[in-house]
């Protein structure tokens, strides 16, 4: 019998799930010891996260602004929608005050990258010395960044998760993909902070591992992003369309191919893209790309972290970015058109207001 379009996106998504993780396992502490969490940014994935180390027994807190989102999980919990279409409601503490990192073993900061120097600087009073700091964001520099703003207080670690969610409405996400999360290290002592953290998260259902050449799985992901992500955005289409449209798949494919020339002429073999945004675009096929969501809702996007970061990646090493370039002015032009219509939008309202009141 000939495999229907959902059990061939499933199928790919393990399969590669499992060879990733298979392919850059290390050596794994072990886990069972409760642990206290901070995760920075609640969003779609960071309360993923959120949800799934508080279901397995941990201490879990989630910060972030104060929004209606915050406001549920504190009345209400957090209902995670598994990929199943089961519902699982999860109790855990939410907060818009800093210091609550005070007391945590651990800080996942997964905010958008365009809020990271304001999140890292609020929290940075109150990050114990010696604290584990895990950045999981899109994007390339962000742990350098936040090394910067916390100077030497905590060990921060790069990292990267191919996990995909959507926040349905406040207090409600949808766990909407499936792939692993990557821990990177570079001294022995960070050896063992990430694979602790790879331990406890796939106790929790989320597969991780950890890898001492994370630099060349960050750098994919943003090949991959900056490919579905971008496309995805600029034509309002799900995750899957890549996949079932020729002319996009080809176009993601010198996207990246574009990316990983870039990584190369840094020392980092990426391989061939086709089948890797094929594979990401087949086992996240239902998901709206984070870019997507951020125009459908008029947020700033994260073009600046993911294209504009291979851009610079590339003046540096003396090559071209034709595709990628064209991809980032269209972003901007669509970022630039919603702050033009909010402008226009609210002063429309105040003259509005001075005639009423006139």
């Amino acid at each position: 019998m000939v495999p229907t379009w959902s059990e061939r996106r499933f199928a790919v998504a393990w399969e590669n799930h499992a060879d990733l993780v298979a392919e850059n396992e290390t050596v794994r502490g072990t886990c069972g010891a409760e642990m206290k969490f901070v995760i920075i940014g609640p969003g779609a994935i960071g309360s993923l996260f959120a949800a799934a180390l508080a279901r397995s027994g941990h201490h879990v807190t989630l910060l972030g602004r104060h929004s209606p989102h915050l406001e549920a999980i504190v009345a209400s919990g957090l209902y995670l929608i598994a990929r199943d279409g089961s519902r699982d409601l999860i109790r855990m503490a939410a907060s818009s005050e800093p210091s609550v990192v005070a007391s945590a073993e651990a800080l996942v900061v997964l905010v958008k990258t365009v809020d990271t120097a304001g999140a890292i600087t609020s929290v940075s009073p109150f990050v114990r010395h010696g604290t584990t700091v895990l950045t999981l964001q899109n994007g390339l520099g962000n742990a350098a960044l936040i090394r910067e703003l916390l100077y030497e207080h905590a060990r921060v670690l790069p990292g990267v998760t191919s996990q995909a969610a959507m926040r349905r409405e406040p207090g409600v996400v949808a766990h909407t993909g499936e792939g692993p999360t990557l821990i990177g290290y570079d001294v022995e002592i960070d050896a063992a902070r990430a694979s602790d953290l790879a331990a406890t998260f796939s106790a929790a259902g989320l597969a991780a591992a950890a890898v001492p050449d994370i630099d060349r799985w960050i750098w994919r992901k943003v090949a991959v992003n900056a490919a579905i992500n971008g496309l995805t955005a600029l034509g309002g289409r799900p995750n899957g369309a890549i996949a079932q449209d020729p002319d996009l798949l080809d176009a993601a494919e010198t996207i990246a191919e574009e990316a990983a020339a870039i990584a190369r002429a840094n020392g980092i073999e990426l391989g061939g893209m086709r089948r890797q945004v094929l594979e990401t675009a087949i086992a996240t096929a239902e998901n709206r790309s984070s870019m997507l969501q951020d125009l459908e809702s008029g947020r700033p996007t994260e073009v600046e972290s993911i294209h504009g970061a291979i851009i610079e990646a590339a003046s540096q090493v003396g090559l071209d970015t034709p595709a990628i370039s064209v991809v980032a002015a269209l972003l901007r032009a669509r970022e630039r058109n919603i702050r033009d219509e909010e402008e226009y939008h609210a002063e429309g309202e105040k003259r509005a207001r001075e005639t009423h009141r006139g």
